[in-house]
């Protein structure tokens, strides 16, 4: 009897298709949907079964048959697909094992880790990830487009590329390569024993093996049993309604994604809540800008708040604006159409993405490098300010949208200063707490549905108790037969 407590098998078909292997991305749309939704009811399940560990030194049993279909799952799919392409055969939409597929995963369990290995086995494991990630990391290829922006034109990890070997091969020449194919099986069998044991589905600690072939080196025997210990037995009649365990898993899914972007948002409100002063201004970091022609220009801005829509409800902007010594600086903010009036075939620079103190994007307008009339002559402002040195515009804002302009205060080419906004803002402290707390209950309602859903579905694929041993005979049966005649 074999010592495993993970078989992976893996058999080959013997005629493979040339050219089936261009097209399975497309084939595999529904099983990558299927397992985006797997994945992550694998990690909620995973960490409830290192709760329980933790504090009861056993894995939940519909829990691990769950993880365990849900690997088996990805490996039928990894196997179908680009992480072997070991077989034409579709994969089947279950999380139980199909004897006659070619490629299959059972584990033995569940188990009975110890209560510590929760703590420590993911740290256990970093060995086996580093090297695993060095199989899989991709090697990029990057060129310089002669303006200093430099761009990964392509990527390739060494499975990657053995993966497109074999696809060339079989292109070309309808012959797997046996070489390849076994070393990727090897190295699906290397990745499918680390998760395993990073999720506790077993105990045993994975070897520094690459165990090649198509079935486990020790194992004597090979071919999957019709009921195997990692749980394929159909379904009982007591089994749960499987489309109420599926939308429950579907639904719970949902909640985790919608209750991560609620907790993102919450903290990010509460992080620039932070940032507000004393008075409630929140200020930004300085911009240094610096252009050849003559006005830099934020464009297309419409006032709101996080509410109404009104920026009134939350005080005016205040935009500084700080020039070399001597030099004279205009800001002004107007109606878009009356600045676009007035640069019309000017060029000027209009400021789009900022990245640090000294990056920015800038989206150079059509027309000629020239000065412009001086900007304060003009009647079109909603709030001005110019001077020498630091400039402060204050501004509050209406409906509308409106642009920003900076410029030299005689029109002239060549905008140089260093700039920053600030706004006075309400507390947003309320907000941001409230939008924690709704992660945290749509969390918790998507924790347990994703259990309920998924230990629903775990228990369909656990198998049946084994028959009763049959008892002593009775004084009947073991009264011998009276003799006849």
């Amino acid at each position: 009897m074999s010592t495993l407590t993970i078989r992976v098998r893996a058999r080959p078909d013997e005629t493979p298709s040339r050219w089936l292997w261009l097209v399975k991305w497309l084939l595999l749309i529904p099983h990558y949907v299927v397992l985006a939704f797997l994945g992550v009811a694998f990690v909620v399940l995973t960490l409830v079964a290192y709760v329980a560990v933790l504090f009861t030194g056993r894995y939940p049993e519909p829990v691990f048959q769950f993880n365990v279909g849900v690997l088996r799952w990805s490996w039928r799919v990894g196997y179908y697909g680009y992480q072997v392409l070991g077989t034409d055969r579709y994969p089947p939409f279950t999380l139980a094992e199909v004897p006659d597929y070619p490629a299959g995963l059972t584990i033995d369990g569940p188990p009975r880790p110890r209560r510590w290995l929760p703590l420590v086995a993911w740290l256990l494991a970093i060995p086996h990830l580093v090297i695993l990630g060095a199989l899989n990391g991709a090697a990029g290829w990057e060129i310089d487009d002669g303006d200093g922006a430099v761009r990964t034109v392509a990527s390739l990890s060494v499975i990657g590329a053995a993966v497109l070997v074999v696809g060339l091969g079989l292109l070309f020449t309808g012959r797997r390569l046996t070489g390849l194919h076994d070393l990727l099986v090897g190295v699906g069998r290397w990745t499918l024993r680390t998760v395993a044991y990073v999720a506790l589905l077993t105990d045993r600690y994975p070897p520094f093996r690459l165990d090649q072939g198509p079935a486990e080196p020790d194992d004597p025997d090979p071919v999957p049993r019709t009921a195997p210990p990692g749980g394929t037995a159909p379904a009982t009649a007591g089994s749960p309604n499987r489309a109420a365990a599926v939308v429950a898993v579907v639904t719970g899914v949902l909640l985790v994604f919608t209750s991560v972007g609620l907790g993102a948002a919450g903290a990010a409100v509460l992080t620039l809540n932070g940032e507000r002063d004393a008075t409630g201004t929140l200020t930004s970091p300085t911009l240094n800008v610096a252009s050849p022609t003559a006005a830099v220009t934020v464009e297309g801005v419409q006032p709101g708040d996080l509410w109404t829509g009104d920026l009134r409800t939350i005080g005016a902007v205040r935009v500084t604006a700080t020039g070399d010594a001597g030099a004279g600086l205009f800001l002004g903010v107007a109606r878009q159409r009356d600045v676009d009036t007035w640069l019309n075939g000017t060029a000027h620079d209009q400021l789009v993405q900022v990245y640090s103190e000294d990056g920015a994007r800038y989206d150079r307008a059509d027309g000629a490098l020239r000065p412009v009339s001086a900007p304060a002559d003009q009647r079109f402002w909603i709030a001005q300010a110019s001077g020498a040195g630091t400039v402060e515009l204050d501004w509050a804002g209406t409906a509308g949208t409106y642009a920003v302009v900076l410029a030299n205060v005689d029109g002239s080419p060549g905008v140089t200063a260093t700039t920053r906004v600030a706004m006075r803002v309400p507390d947003l402290a309320p907000l941001g707490w409230g939008l924690a707390g709704g992660a945290t209950a749509l969390a918790v309602l998507a924790f347990v549905l994703i259990y309920l859903g998924a230990t629903g579905l775990g228990r369909r694929h656990t198998p049946a108790p084994p028959p009763p041993a049959p008892g002593p005979p009775t004084a009947a049966e073991a009264r011998p037969p009276a003799a006849v005649g």
